[in-house]
């Protein structure tokens, strides 16, 4: 039994996604046969950083969890502001405003890092989730045992700026999530990783279908539900996404559409137009009912190193039309010839017309998404790849 140390932003057990779903999955598998401790902030919002949980070690299932303060929130507007000024700067700007922008970026917990430059030693093995953020671009120069990174590298501007260049060494040894991601990489930093593995994270499998008596989300024959899901937020691509539907809807005068957004909504006004709605954030269970009961699954995001959503959409056999610019998106969909993806409103428009227009075919990409899951993304295979993975470094 190994010692194993996860160095994680925020920490959120039972996550529906992103890096955090990636994080709580990792750690519920590996704690199973080794000692596992996470390193973490006090934060559940990643918007302020706001300290929610209490500081210090407690004991959750099997791993050990320590969580430290944030010692400054987080301003979203400084935080952009410093950004331009970096990104203005090219590889001329300064190291200190370098660092400005990562304080800013947070979560700020100096004791999380000098906690891990003391202990380090009593770990086999360190597991650093996230690549953007202050704890992880903090610890690893201090590192001096053995460490995998699981970066969720983004082709995003924050990505380009020197600091980060000169924080993930290519001879470090990483995790990708996708084929996508390494390429990300490898094309903004110009340099090729010498170790890496390619795992991504589960997603459950949560076929038999619900029985429900709410018989106002059922899917009519005559009308057609396009879902997303996720946090509501500019940064995702919902503005965007939003202005490409109206025109769509403007030029067809389809009314037997609608579009309905799951999940919170951040830093944005909303559509008050009726075919466009928006219930909140909802339950497991009601989201696989939502999936079930619509016809497509949309995601506008351009910054994705994975995405759950598309993967708990193909479980529930239906088919995805998803932004292209992403590219692990774009190669989810060519892979499992599970969905589409555009580039532009036109794009948009002319896919959206022929998955609605051509339902058979849709279907099809829908099974073809199931089988893509459950032959890579089940939890028994990312079990198996990440032992695997860990056997490899504690060789």
């Amino acid at each position: 039994m190994a010692k194993i140390l996860f160095i994680t932003p925020r920490f959120l057990q039972n996550a529906s996604g992103g890096a955090e779903k990636l994080a709580s999955d990792y750690v519920d598998i590996l704690s199973e046969t080794h000692e596992v401790t996470v390193c973490t902030s006090a934060a559940k919002n990643y918007v302020t950083w706001k300290n929610e949980f209490n500081p210090g070690q407690i004991e959750e299932n099997n791993y050990k969890i320590i969580r430290f303060p944030v010692e400054r929130s987080r301003n979203i507007n400084k935080m952009n502001s410093i950004l331009d000024r970096c990104l203005k700067a090219g590889d001329s700007v300064s190291m200190k405003d370098q660092m400005s922008f990562l304080i800013e970026q947070g979560p700020f917990c100096p004791k999380l890092v000098e906690y891990v430059s003391k202990h380090q030693f009593e770990y086999d093995l360190i597991i650093l989730v996230g690549y953007l953020y202050y704890p992880v671009v903090l610890s690893i120069p201090l590192l001096k045992v053995p460490f995998v990174i699981v970066p969720t590298f983004h082709d995003e501007p924050p990505f380009r700026l020197p600091i980060y260049r000169q924080t993930y060494l290519s001879h470090y040894i990483y995790s990708f999530n996708a084929p996508e991601e390494l390429e990300v990489y490898e094309s903004i930093h110009h340099q090729k990783v010498n170790r890496y593995f390619l795992i991504g994270t589960y997603v459950d499998d949560l076929n038999p279908k619900f029985e429900t008596s709410n018989s106002d989300i059922v899917q009519s024959e005559k009308t057609f539900q396009l879902l997303t899901i996720g946090r509501i937020e500019p940064a995702k691509g919902y503005p965007t996404l939003f202005e490409n539907f109206h025109q769509w809807k403007q030029s067809n005068h389809r009314s037997d559409v609608t579009l309905k957004c799951l999940g919170s909504v951040f830093s944005m006004d909303v559509s008050k137009e009726k075919e466009i709605l928006f219930p909140g954030f909802v339950s497991e269970e009601e989201k696989v009912l939502e999936i079930q009961n619509s016809y497509l699954l949309l995601n506008p995001s351009a910054y994705e190193s994975f995405s759950i959503s598309i993967m708990e959409s193909w479980l529930q056999e239906k088919p995805v039309l998803v932004n292209g610019m992403s590219s692990v998106m774009k190669g989810h969909c060519i892979r499992s010839q599970g969905g589409l993806y555009y580039s532009d409103s036109i794009s948009f428009q002319r896919m959206l017309e022929y998955l609605l227009e051509n339902k058979t075919i849709a279907e099809r990409m829908g099974k073809n998404g199931r089988k893509y899951v459950l032959s890579n993304f089940s939890k028994d295979v990312i079990k198996t790849k990440l032992n695997q993975m860990v056997n490899t470094l504690l060789g």
